[in-house]
C-alpha cells in the first residue's frame, strides 16, 4: 500500500492525496490554491501527471468537505479523465457548481453521496466517513480499509463540543476505530503552532451579537463565505436584534444557496433582503454579510472600503466587523483595506481589538494531541502544512508514544506495510498555474511576468529595407523611471537604436535584433538604473 501526496504537504492548501493498493488508486480531496501575488493567475492546482498516466487504475475521488482547498481542483482533474466522486452533500453541491461553471453538463458528473455510519467500496478500498467538526458543515474524516490495515485521514477538524450545526466530532467512533487498530494516521497540521484553539463558534456568536446589538447604524460582517456554521449564528443574531440580512458577494450567495438546498441553513424567507433595497431601509435594521476578508481586488469588502461598490456606500456611524483571520501573505492588502475603512469614519472591529470575533476551524495543538490519543496509530504521517508544520506535528506524535513517524512533502511515495512507513519512490508533482481566462501558465510564462513586473518593458520597432532604416525607430516604454513619458529620454533611445543598426556588422555572433536589444538595454540602464525587458521587432520592406 502506498500514499502519494500531490498537494498539501510542504504547503498550506491544494490538498490532494493518492492512496494506492492492489495496483488500484483512489484520491482523497482535490483542492486548489490561490496566488499570493498579482501575476494574472486565477487559481493553482496540483500537477495530475501521475494520476492521468494511470487513469485506467483510478477508481474514484473521495472528498472530506467542501472548502476550495479540498474541492477546487476537481474541474481540472475531471477535464482530463472520468471517475466517480464521493462526498458529503454540501461538498458535492459546491463541486457541482464549480464544474457547471467550467462547462460540464449535469449528466457528465458521477457524484455519489457519502454519509457517516456507512461504508463505500471504491475499488479495493472500503471507505467510512466519520463526522468531524470544522468551520463548514458536513466535514468528515475518512477511515480507509486497505491491505495494510486502516488508514485514518482526519481531514480538517476540531473538537468544538457544541458547534452551531449540532454535529460535534464523533469521538466515540474514532475511539472505536482506535480500539480496532489504526495502521497509519494522517492528520491536519495547520495549527500545530497554536497551543490552544481560542474559543468556539458559539463564543464567536456571543461576541458578534454584543457588537451588533451595540452598533448605532448599519453593520457589515466580513467572513469566509464557506463558514456555514457562522452563517447559522448570524441568521439567529439578525432575528434577535431585529435586523434584516443582506448578502454581498457571489461566494456567499452560492454557499448559502447550497446550504439551504440541502437543509443546512434554515433562514426564514422574510429575513433576507436584496442589496437594491438597502438604500430605502433604516440603517439600524440592516445586517450585511460580505465576502472579501482577504481584500481580494474585486470582492464586496474591498469595494466597500474603497467606496466603489455599486449598491452600497458606507458612511460614518456604520460598523464593520472583520470576523476572520489574515491568511499568511495577505497582511499588507488587508491592513490597507482596514485603513481605508478607518478613513471613511467607520467603526472597525477585528481580531486586533476584539479577539473573540473569529476562531479557527482547525485543531490547535491540544486537539491534535487528542486525535492522536483517540486513534493510537501504529504509524503517523502529518499532512496539510509546510515542512515546519509537519515536523512539529511528527514531534508531537512521538511525545504521546507513536513510535513510527514519517515526514514527506509533495511527490514522495510512501510505502506502508501495516507497521512501518518508508519513502519508496518519488513521482512528478508541482503547482500548475491557471491564468485569468483559463489557460495554463508555464514556469517560463510566470518568470516573464515577474520580470515585466520588476523591471518594466521597452519595445523597439524597426522598419528596414535590407539593412537601411526606412524611418526612425519607434520606441515605447512601460514601467521605467526617468524614461516613461520623458520625450528627451525616448528620443535618445530611438537614436541609440538607429546607431546600433548603422554600426551593425555581420559575423560577430549576434543577429541584428539581439544587437539592438543589448544596445538599447545598456542605454536604459544608464538613464534609469534598471535593466528592463527589451523586445525588438523588425518589419522588412523586402
Amino acid at each position: 500500500m502506498r500514499l502519494i501526496p500531490l498537494g498539501g504537504l510542504g504547503e498550506i492548501g491544494m490538498n490532494c492525496l493518492v492512496v494506492e493498493d492492489h495496483g488500484r488508486l483512489m484520491i482523497v480531496d482535490c483542492g486548489a490554491a490561490f496566488p499570493e501575488d498579482d501575476l494574472g493567475v486565477d487559481v493553482i492546482h496540483p500537477d495530475f501527471d501521475y494520476v492521468i498516466r494511470n487513469r485506467d487504475r483510478l477508481d474514484g475521488v473521495f472528498l472530506t468537505h467542501g472548502h476550495e482547498d479540498h474541492i477546487g481542483a476537481l474541474p481540472y482533474l475531471l477535464s482530463e479523465l472520468e471517475t466517480p466522486v464521493w462526498g458529503p452533500p454540501h461538498a458535492l453541491g459546491m463541486a457541482r457548481k464549480r464544474l457547471l461553471e467550467h462547462g460540464f453538463g449535469p449528466n457528465e458528473l458521477d457524484f455519489r453521496t457519502a454519509t457517516p455510519g456507512n461504508r463505500y467500496a471504491v475499488g479495493p478500498f472500503e471507505v467510512e466517513p466519520v463526522r468531524v467538526a470544522h468551520s463548514i458543515v458536513e466535514a468528515s474524516a475518512l477511515a480507509i480499509r486497505t491491505s495494510a490495515g486502516i488508514v485514518f485521514h482526519s481531514g480538517d477538524f476540531n473538537f468544538d463540543p457544541d458547534p452551531p450545526d449540532g454535529e460535534p466530532t464523533d469521538e466515540a467512533r474514532i475511539r472505536e476505530l482506535g480500539d480496532e487498530g489504526i495502521g497509519i494516521l494522517l492528520s491536519d497540521s495547520t495549527n500545530i503552532d497554536v497551543p490552544e484553539r481560542a474559543g468556539s463558534e458559539r463564543s464567536v456568536g456571543s461576541v458578534l451579537e454584543r457588537l451588533i446589538e451595540a452598533a448605532p447604524a448599519r453593520v457589515v460582517v466580513a467572513l469566509f463565505a464557506s463558514n456555514i456554521q457562522r452563517l447559522m449564528l448570524l441568521g439567529e443574531i439578525a432575528r434577535r436584534t431585529g435586523r434584516k440580512l443582506c448578502l454581498l458577494g457571489r461566494s456567499l450567495d452560492a454557499q448559502s444557496t447550497i446550504a439551504r438546498e440541502i437543509g443546512r441553513l434554515s433562514w426564514l424567507s422574510d429575513l433576507l433582503v436584496s442589496a437594491d433595497e438597502l438604500r430605502e431601509m433604516d440603517r439600524k435594521r440592516v445586517l450585511i454579510l460580505a465576502g472579501g476578508t482577504q481584500a481580494e481586488r474585486l470582492s464586496a469588502m474591498r469595494r466597500l472600503a474603497d467606496g466603489v461598490h455599486p449598491l452600497l456606500e458606507l458612511v460614518p456611524g456604520d460598523t464593520v466587523i472583520l470576523s476572520s483571520r489574515v491568511i499568511p501573505g495577505n497582511d499588507r492588502p488587508v491592513i490597507a483595506m482596514m485603513n481605508a475603512l478607518y478613513r471613511r469614519g467607520l467603526t472597525v472591529h477585528t481580531r486586533i481589538n476584539e479577539p473573540g470575533v473569529h476562531t479557527s476551524g482547525h485543531a490547535g495543538r491540544s486537539e491534535q494531541r487528542r486525535m492522536l490519543e483517540l486513534t493510537r496509530p501504529r504509524c503517523f504521517m502529518p499532512v496539510h502544512g509546510t515542512l515546519h508544520h509537519l515536523l512539529r506535528h511528527a514531534e508531537l506524535a512521538r511525545s504521546v508514544g507513536v513510535k513510527e513517524t514519517i515526514v514527506v512533502e509533495n511527490g514522495a511515495a510512501v510505502g506502508f506495510d501495516g507497521e512501518r512507513a518508508v519513502q519508496v519512490d518519488a513521482v512528478r508533482s508541482g503547482r500548475v498555474a491557471v491564468a485569468i481566462g483559463g489557460e495554463v501558465l508555464s514556469q517560463e510564462n510566470l518568470h516573464r511576468r515577474q520580470e515585466l513586473g520588476r523591471m518594466g518593458i521597452v519595445t523597439v520597432a524597426l522598419a528596414l529595407d535590407g539593412r537601411k532604416l526606412l524611418g526612425p525607430p519607434v520606441v515605447a516604454t512601460r514601467g521605467i523611471p526617468n524614461v516613461d513619458g520623458e520625450e528627451p529620454a525616448q528620443r535618445s533611445l530611438a537614436l541609440e537604436a538607429a546607431r546600433a543598426v548603422e554600426q551593425f556588422r555581420e559575423g560577430r555572433g549576434l543577429e541584428l535584433p539581439e544587437h539592438v536589444r543589448r544596445t538599447v538595454r545598456r542605454k536604459v540602464e544608464d538613464l534609469s538604473g534598471t535593466r528592463p525587458v527589451v523586445e525588438v521587432s523588425v518589419v522588412r520592406a523586402d
